[in-house]
């Protein structure tokens, strides 16, 4: 398959040269996240970090440590026996984690409304929903499901938190992964989210602040709800 290993490298390569400035464990730590978030790597697969150092041409350290980041974040499960594992979701966890985004959002947007944040948010949130179509149109299903989340973050970006903005981050990756394990190309999935989202936008639009803290419950509700029943 020469096509899809040309893809690969090209992604690869566009990554080493932006941040070849950078130490080798960040390099390591961007290529396994994008394999990663790319599905290169089944959930609950595991990493065979010997492999990876020979493809990577680097030694096994900067990968362990890139690994133990990847931990960090959410998307590596590391075992008592040193085996590293990608994530993987159970009904539970992805509730867990979808709760703890949910309470996140919620308190963003409130402090949002309280600094009269909303008029930014807005023109952040319609720019969002315009590439969202643009990319549904391309079928460009990655940096689809990229914006999706970016779509969440806004609120973060227009409230201007550095430290709410971290811990959003921190958990969007794994919000990326679930999105895209929840979606999988399905037609009617991708244009529900867009719906949902241009819900969001109008009833912030609107003004009623307490009809955007159900709408935005109800999109999240909506996703674990759908899980558990998978």
């Amino acid at each position: 398959m020469p096509a899809l290993n040309n893809m690969k490298s090209e992604w690869i390569d566009k990554i080493m040269n932006t941040i070849k400035k950078l130490g080798m464990r960040a390099q390591c730590y961007e290529i396994i996240k994008e394999k990663i978030l790319r599905q290169e790597y089944d959930l609950g697969e595991y990493i065979n970090i010997v492999s990876l150092s020979t493809e990577l041409s680097v030694s096994n350290t900067p990968i362990r440590e890139a690994l133990s980041q990847l931990e960090a974040d959410g998307l590596v499960i590391s075992s008592l026996n040193t085996k590293a594992q990608v994530v993987f979701f159970t009904p539970s966890s992805f509730k867990d984690i979808v709760q703890s985004v949910y309470i996140l959002v919620k308190g963003a947007y409130e402090l949002c409304v309280e600094e009269n944040r909303i008029p930014e948010l807005l023109s952040m949130m319609e720019k969002s929903l315009k590439l969202q179509e643009e990319l549904l149109i391309i079928d460009d299903h990655y940096q689809f499901i990229k914006e999706l989340v970016h779509f969440d973050q806004t609120i973060f970006e227009a409230l201007e938190n550095p430290h709410l903005l971290f811990l959003f981050k921190r958990l969007s990756n794994v919000l990326f992964l679930m999105y895209r394990t929840n979606h999988q190309r399905n037609d009617w999935e991708l244009l529900r989210s867009i719906s949902e989202h241009r819900e969001i936008f109008n009833t912030i639009a609107s003004g009623n602040h307490s009809e955007v803290e159900k709408v935005i419950r109800e999109h999240y509700r909506q996703s674990y709800v759908e899980k558990s029943q998978l």
